[in-house]
Parts: structure tokens; C-alpha cells; sequence
């Protein structure tokens, strides 16, 4: 299969597990401001020593303490979806739904506020996160794909992980690293 110019803006699949953390055992990637195809300001990953971007469903990703999901449900909330702020960089709040009737493992994902579900994580991704949240692991979430209050928002998406490792992805992007990928 031949690779697309797309294609080469991103880390491949195939890379050994440590790649994306560092010697201080952080990860070796910070967000960026992005704009898609669609013009739609989103965040992305980059990895640091080559400017690459890491797509969202990146195997190597969880080895690194990140999480991000494509939230289900928008449609089935879409009055809090357009009240909450869910734009990229805002912190949302995570809460578990041991109890939900259509997946014990539920996560479901509100603005900061608390008011305002907008979905919950995806089957996969929520599975992960879960068990993590059982276990006591503190964990933050950022929207990396969404829009603010009082603008129709149709995709939200989050990435997820310990407060340190947020912290580290969410730092200005070193100037002496190389310029990010750009399909």
C-alpha cells in the first residue's frame, strides 16, 4: 500500500512502544492548535523530536498515559451540547456511570460545570478509563474538539490523562523543535 502526503504527516503505526515518553517519563508530545479540513479549530498531538502528528486511535498512545475519544451520544444531548463550553482546551469533567443500563463501564463527559452532559466515551475508550477511575487513578479531561456556549456543536472529542501528563501535552510546544507536520 503506497502512502499518501497525509499519510506521511503522521508517526506510523508500527513504532516500539516507548517512543512516545520521554527519560523524565513524560510523554514526548505536545497539543497543538490545528485547523481540520473543515476549517474547525481542534487540537492535535505532535510528537516533539519530529514534528509529526499522532492520530487519535494511535496504538501506542495508552503506553503513554493518553486517552483521547470520539464521544457518543451529542445528538441525544445536543441543548446541553450547545449550552456547555466544550471548545478545544477547556477542561470537561468526567464522571462514572457504574450503573448505566446500556454499559457498566459508562464515562460520561460534562462540561466543567457539571451541567451540561454532552456524551459519554466510546465502548472502547471508556472500558480503559473506567477501569483507571475504579482503581482511584486521578484522571483530567480536556475537550480537544468542540465549540464554546451558544454555538451549535454536533462532534465533541476529549483526551484523558493523570494531571501531570495533561500538563506536560497542554505546555507551550518548544520553538527549537521541528515545525509540525501539515498534511
Amino acid at each position: 500500500m503506497q502512502r499518501t502526503r497525509e499519510d506521511s504527516c503522521y508517526v506510523p503505526a508500527d513504532v516500539d512502544a516507548t517512543r512516545f515518553i520521554g527519560a523524565d517519563g513524560l510523554p514526548t508530545l505536545h497539543l497543538i492548535s490545528y485547523r481540520d479540513t473543515g476549517g474547525e479549530k481542534v487540537l492535535r498531538l505532535c510528537e516533539d523530536a519530529t514534528g509529526l502528528l499522532v492520530g487519535p486511535s494511535h496504538r501506542r498512545l495508552a503506553h503513554a498515559g493518553i486517552y483521547m475519544s470520539q464521544l457518543r451520544g451529542e445528538a441525544y444531548h445536543e441543548q446541553a451540547c450547545k449550552s456547555g463550553d466544550f471548545q478545544p482546551g477547556t477542561l470537561v469533567k468526567l464522571v462514572r456511570e457504574p450503573d448505566n443500563a446500556y454499559d457498566p463501564n459508562a464515562v460520561a463527559v460534562y462540561d466543567k460545570t457539571g451541567r451540561h452532559l454532552a456524551a459519554y466515551l466510546n465502548k472502547q475508550k471508556a472500558r480503559m478509563v473506567a477501569k483507571l477511575l475504579d482503581t482511584g487513578v486521578d484522571l483530567r479531561a480536556i475537550s480537544i474538539r468542540g465549540t464554546g456556549p451558544n454555538q451549535p456543536c454536533t462532534q465533541i472529542a476529549i483526551l484523558t490523562a493523570e494531571p501531570r501528563i495533561l500538563a506536560r501535552l497542554t505546555e507551550p510546544r518548544p520553538n527549537h523543535l521541528p515545525a509540525p507536520a501539515r498534511p
